[in-house]
């Protein structure tokens, strides 16, 4: 890299024509975070958990948002004050979050990174526009590629330039102009020369440098800087590690490795959170990013304390009581396997909740995970609303936003390619609420897969009831296998049912003209079958609970059962072929 690379790049002024005066910005004080609401006292099952997400009891004033950069001289913090420069903020956001400030090179097919591509002593500190790629054919030789910018943003100056706020940079003479670029005041920039509270309508600050951060960024600005290209362009500053006067004089190329790069840019919350037990005999509590869990061990009251850390250090803190009790009798896993002949089909599952506020339930779509033979390579996952709304949906599990929480609840799949969403879903105090998962091969491979929901309430309120899966029905490993796990004290009367020829009253093509049902504890032992749901020693039961079947053919079972996991499965009669229909129903 000689002293021309920089002429093909678009020169960003900082310091450009001064515009007219007006008000004095504000200088917006740090303060500590607040408590915005108690964390009440409440009731917990014994061996259960809660998530109770911290975000809606604590604030920080002073940032709305938060990202954590890296450099090549050390990390630095940023809290961002979405409320003041709201435009600014999302924007930035929008470059973070969308890997603008990353590319992956042509010429070596790594990935490059932003890098600091200004650095004016005692001024500021520069980035945002240009990352570290390289000259093709000189794998190491730095060339800089700039970031594809975003329209750009409206400006929003309201605070003022000081020492260690963060702003957006501009191009040329207009006040709209901010795209991907912004600075580090190093000094009060506020008036005198630099004037950037007033210069060309005022440079907008959105953000600042949080606790030691700017010890970093004062090591950046003490880093040799050299010149490349003509004064106002984007590189009449550029600070170089690694390389002298000498290597410049001489017309040495700079490498990557020269410049102070950023590799990681990632969004964080602006709080950290820390808890404690009073009596982890009774109750422990960990944090998963911004929630809280609260594991039940024994029976008995424990006194919970959160601590709310900002990025400078402050805290704030509050208690609330939990007490264990006493589990009842409640459906809490259910999970249903299916083999997917072509590929193309979908593991469909219904389930209902009821008699509380809301519950949350994990919902994952696995194959290698649960061990099956034949598994489905890459499992896609959606979930919909009664009224066929989708409102959630993931691919693999890693992607999803609750992936931290999902590992911390010990429910994450083994398997990148499957997929998990958490959710909390409104229930209602009488009467149902009814959702559906629909799992699919995503690469439209054929194997088995299963869906699985989970139970994450841990306290009186709503429950799972009922759960019914449509899906493909085989011969031997292929049939529709329903397993479902029972907790608490308490025996539970439930009906298992197999539906087939009714499912063509619903549009269901294909579907199995006779099924069998079997229903097994956890030894593997037969507890119950039935071929056709007349037959049964229950049958009167089962219809005055209103759930007989529709056809004659299709099967059914009632049994009080005790807690512990059972399995039931579904197959055709004479090792007929067709889609089906499992349904467990909690009716005692």
């Amino acid at each position: 890299m000689t002293r021309l690379f920089s002429r093909s790049f678009l020169a960003v002024a900082l310091l450009s024509c001064v515009g007219p005066a007006h008000a004095a910005l504000i200088v917006k004080p740090n303060v500590a975070p607040v408590v915005t609401s108690p964390l009440g006292n409440y009731q917990q099952y014994d061996q259960a958990i809660r998530v109770v997400d911290l975000t809606g009891f604590f604030r920080d004033p002073d940032a709305s948002s938060a990202v954590r950069l890296t450099t090549s001289l050390g990390p630095m913090n940023f809290t961002l004050d979405g409320e003041t420069a709201p435009l600014t903020v999302a924007n930035f956001l929008n470059y973070v979050n969308s890997g603008r400030y990353f590319k992956v090179d042509p010429t070596n097919g790594a990935l490059a990174s932003l890098f600091i591509h200004r650095s004016v002593t005692n001024f500021v500190i520069q980035s945002g526009g240009y990352i570290g790629t390289v000259y093709p054919g000189v794998p190491t030789v730095l060339q800089g590629t700039a970031v594809a910018p975003f329209p750009p943003v409206k400006n929003e100056p309201f605070i003022s330039n000081r020492r260690g706020t963060i702003a957006m940079a501009k191009v040329g003479g207009d006040p709209n102009s901010a795209t991907s670029q912004w600075f580090i005041n190093l000094a009060d920039n506020s008036g005198g020369s630099a004037a950037l509270d007033t210069q060309n309508g005022g440079f907008t600050v959105f953000g600042r440098v949080a606790g030691s951060g700017m010890a970093v960024a004062d090591a950046i600005a003490a880093v040799p800087k050299y010149l490349f290209g003509t004064i106002g362009g984007p590189f009449n500053s550029l600070p170089l590690l690694g390389y002298s006067q000498n290597d410049y004089n001489n017309n040495k190329p700079v490498r990557v490795s020269n410049v102070i790069s950023i590799p990681e840019f990632t969004q964080i919350p602006p709080l950290q959170f820390s808890v404690t037990s009073s009596d982890p005999t009774v109750a422990t509590a960990a944090v998963s990013g911004t929630r809280l869990l609260v594991r039940a061990a024994k029976l008995g009251s424990a006194q919970i304390t959160i601590t709310a850390t900002d990025l400078d250090g402050a805290t704030v803190s509050q208690s609330f009581a939990v007490t264990a009790i006493g589990a009842p009798g409640r459906i809490l896993n259910i999970s249903t396997r299916a083999n997917f002949p072509l590929g193309n089909e979908a593991l469909t599952a219904g389930f209902i909740v009821n008699g509380g506020p809301s519950n949350q339930v994990v919902v994952r779509a696995v194959s290698s995970t649960a061990g099956v033979e034949n598994p489905l390579h890459d499992l896609a996952l959606e979930v919909f609303n009664a009224q066929g709304q989708l409102i959630a949906s993931n691919d693999n599990w890693g992607d999803s936003p609750d992936a931290q929480l999902l590992t911390d609840l010990q429910i994450a799949p083994q398997n990148a390619r499957e997929s998990a969403v958490f959710l909390t879903l409104p229930s209602a105090q009488t009467g149902v609420i009814s959702y559906t998962a629909r799992v699919r091969s995503a690469d439209s491979k054929p194997g088995r897969g299963l869906v699985e929901v989970y139970s994450v309430d841990s306290g009186p309120g709503s429950t799972l009831k009922n759960i019914s899966t449509l899906g493909p029905i085989g011969i031997n490993a292929d049939v529709l296998i329903g397993g479902f796990i029972l907790r608490g004290a308490d025996l539970r009367r439930l009906v298992v049912r197999a539906r087939g020829p009714s499912l063509t009253n619903q549009n269901v093509q294909g579907a199995l003209a006779n099924p069998k049902l079997e229903l097994y504890n956890s030894q593997g032992v037969v507890i119950g079958s039935n071929d056709d749901w007349q037959t049964h020693p229950g049958a009167a039961e089962i219809q005055q609970f209103g759930l007989a079947p529709e056809n004659p053919n299709e099967a059914a079972v009632i049994a009080t059962l005790p807690a512990g996991a059972y399995t039931a499965k579904v197959s055709g009669v004479g090792n007929t072929t067709g889609v089906g229909q499992i349904e467990l129903f909690q009716v005692q």
